[in-house]
């Protein structure tokens, strides 16, 4: 109960303050306070005729064309370009170094073909070369694989050598993680045919035919298969090199083939920035040294052409890939716009020009009505080219003399100061003429409202003598209906 009588007090206060003339003058503080936060106040300006509030031309109308049409053109031109992927993406591209990497190729990056006039080289039933590919887990290999050949249907020869299922780890320190592996290599061996390889169910070919085909030169050309990132499909795009390498049974060689990773982000959304992150393999490097045939037998056990050391580099690439989004375009489109635009301060000066000397004339005519009758004809530069009065021409110099001291005058007629200067002197012309009372009591002078409302007392003098017609006397607008005159500039 007692809850209830202290929230009817609370009300009760609440009301009284309300009420209150203390409550309404804060009130009013308020909303000034509000006033004064106001961003979009308005100034008024006073119309240039009845009809316009801004002056315009014939060539402040053909410039606006021609700009907003060159605008609208290179708005669509660029909105179709980016549409249509023809906007090259900026491309941010710089070189690092990796601690760790490791890739497994879908495909086999290494493909070999030999050049020989003689029957199949790598035929495993009458074998002359064969390849092995061996991998290295740090200091340990695993067992050797022989590669076998496949039919490619290549010119020149009808086998083609490729491993399989190669799977490469740099991690040169030794770094150990939860999902680290140890550094992982791989070689393959271009050995010659030798009787111990009837393990691998390989047959060589007699000592005479080896003899022989060891005498001729034999090459062999070497496809090293890369990526790069096609920029205008969003795809991967597959690049073969080509290497041709001579091979001598008593000059062999060791090839170091590392490939370098590229780990890239792409930004391809048209709003926002999403990234899609990627690695592959974008290039490879081969350095090759001649070694003695003891070298290939003491350190690797085998007697042939040379081998290939295959690895993951420590030099690589980070590039990011970002795609122009819809407010670059927007914005190079306004930039461009902005400066097309610029012209038109231009045909803001003709229009200003065009402006004074409209004004000037309108005033001129003001005291010298007359000057209506003369029919002036000018150029496209504004040079007076007639002038006529009742189909007679007048002289063109006089008449541009007089024409231009009325326009001095009339310049400095429209002045803000000589304007207060000559209300100024009508006051005290005035003031001379009545008495001081009676403009004192002209501000209580005016036309009854009564008169809007009952059009029969439009006709009817008020009470100070003032009819509805009264309100445009004196103004442009009177004068248009009795004399059916409109001020106009003749060109």
């Amino acid at each position: 109960m007692d809850e209830y009588y202290l929230l009817s007090y609370i009300f009760y206060i609440l009301k009284k303050i309300k009420k209150s003339p203390i409550n309404f003058y804060y009130q009013q503080k308020i909303m000034q306070n509000f006033k004064r936060l106001d961003l979009f106040g308005s100034v008024f300006t006073l119309n240039i005729n009845r009809h316009d509030k801004e002056f315009r031309s014939i060539i402040g109308g053909i410039t606006s064309f021609l700009l907003y049409s060159c605008s609208l053109a290179y708005f669509i031109y660029k909105i179709y370009l980016w549409s249509s992927g023809l906007i090259q993406p900026n491309i941010n591209s710089q070189s690092t170094s990796f601690d760790y990497q490791e890739h497994t190729f879908q495909t086999p990056p290494i493909g070999i073909n030999m050049f020989t006039s003689q029957e199949d080289p790598f035929d495993l039933q009458n074998n002359y070369v064969t390849f092995f590919y061996q991998q290295f887990d740090g200091q340990n290999s695993t067992e050797s694989k022989v590669i076998k050949p496949y039919s490619r249907n290549l010119s020149g020869s009808s086998t083609f050598i490729e491993p399989q299922n190669i799977s490469l780890v740099l991690n040169p320190t030794g770094l150990k993680g939860a999902e680290q592996k140890r550094s992982l290599k791989g070689a393959i061996y271009l050995v010659l045919c030798d009787s111990k390889f009837t393990i691998f169910n390989i047959t060589c070919a007699s000592e005479e035919k080896l003899q022989s085909f060891i005498n001729k030169f034999q090459g062999i050309q070497l496809w090293i298969t890369v990526n790069i990132y096609n920029t205008d499909t969003k795809q991967m795009q597959t690049v073969v090199q080509e290497i041709y390498v001579q091979l001598d049974i008593y000059a062999p060689f060791i090839s170091q083939v590392q490939f370098k990773m590229t780990e890239q982000e792409v930004d391809d959304n048209i709003f926002i920035s999403t990234s899609e992150n990627s690695k592959y393999i974008s290039s490879c490097n081969i350095v090759t040294q001649p070694v003695s045939q003891t070298i290939l037998i003491n350190q690797h056990g085998i007697q042939g052409f040379g081998m290939f050391m295959i690895s993951l580099s420590s030099d690589g690439n980070r590039q990011k890939v970002t795609y122009p989004k819809l407010g670059e375009i927007l914005a190079d489109v306004g930039s461009i716009m902005s400066t097309l635009l610029s012209i038109s301060i231009i045909a803001q000066l003709i229009n200003s020009y065009l402006l004074e000397e409209q004004i000037l004339y309108q005033i001129i005519s003001l005291y010298f009505p007359d000057i209506k009758n003369y029919l002036v004809k000018k150029d496209y530069f504004g040079k007076i080219t007639s002038v006529q009065i009742n189909n007679k021409s007048q002289d063109i110099q006089q008449y541009q003399i007089k024409f231009d001291m009325l326009k001095e005058k009339a310049r400095n007629k429209i002045t803000f100061v000589n304007q207060l200067y000559e209300i100024s002197r009508l006051q005290f012309l005035i003031q001379g003429l009545v008495d001081r009372q009676i403009l004192i009591n002209s501000h209580k002078l005016g036309i009854k409202w009564e008169q809007l409302e009952d059009e029969s007392m439009s006709q009817i003098v008020n009470t100070y003598g003032f009819q509805l017609e009264d309100f445009t006397i004196l103004s442009l607008e009177s004068l248009e209906k009795q004399d059916d005159i409109k001020f106009q500039y003749h060109t």
